[in-house]
């Protein structure tokens, strides 16, 4: 469940009465034959192009949060947003993830939001775009969950034979001490692209095959936290 609508994100981080209707009518109207668990607001907001919907984003969490607890449901409806990892300042080696200055106090209020009311920070993922900037220095089978060497983190010393396990792992470390060990990271997307442009290395089916199918397997495997 998504509150996609601009204008409906902007009202419902002034408006409490309009977010608890928006709950009645779009959540618990369809409750429980229909298996409803998280609500999202919005998709990567804080890199949208439009800068102001910065500010209505966790005030609208909150207040569909507080209708959920009004109407009962804030046990089995979760309160969300999802992010890219554009929000990252710094991402390599993993234990030294850091969050964009400009967006660390917002994140902040997101991730206080998320381990007050036990909600999953989401993620876009995509290794793709990391081979793609940099094909002779990132492995394919790297990126594909093929089998490799893998690589150290040199502060942590931990060993990675995959890109998304590092990045999960670079937003942890982002998150500071404070947080890490009280928010879970869910991986809301990630994916290959089947066909690309002559400057898309690596942008065929034969991958996409290899990293939906090998994502899909590893996705049930339990991620260490730097």
């Amino acid at each position: 469940m998504t509150v996609s609508s601009v204008l409906q994100l902007a009202q419902m981080a002034k408006d409490s009465k309009l977010a608890l209707d928006w709950v009645r009518k779009n959540v618990q109207y369809y409750l429980p034959h229909t298996n409803i668990t998280t609500i999202l607001i919005g998709n990567e907001v804080l890199t949208y192009n439009d800068t102001s919907l910065t500010s209505s984003l966790v005030p609208t969490m909150a207040n569909i949060h507080d209708a959920l607890q009004t109407l009962q449901l804030d046990h089995q409806v979760f309160v969300t947003t999802a992010h890219n990892l554009a929000i990252l300042q710094t991402s390599y080696p993993p234990s030294s993830g850091e969050f964009r200055q400009d967006l660390a106090p917002i994140l902040t209020q997101i991730l206080t939001f998320h381990a007050k009311t036990g909600s999953p920070f989401l993620i876009n993922a995509y290794p793709y775009f990391a081979y793609k900037a940099n094909p002779k220095q990132v492995s394919l089978d790297f990126v594909l969950f093929q089998p490799n060497q893998g690589i150290l983190d040199p502060d942590s010393n931990l060993r990675y034979d995959n890109m998304l396990f590092a990045q999960i792992d670079a937003v942890y470390a982002a998150m500071g001490e404070n947080f890490n060990k009280k928010v879970q990271i869910q991986v809301s997307e990630t994916g290959w692209p089947s066909k690309g442009d002559e400057d898309e290395a690596g942008a065929n089916p034969d991958n996409a095959k290899k990293y939906n199918g090998n994502s899909t397997t590893l996705s049930k495997l339990k991620m260490q936290k730097p």
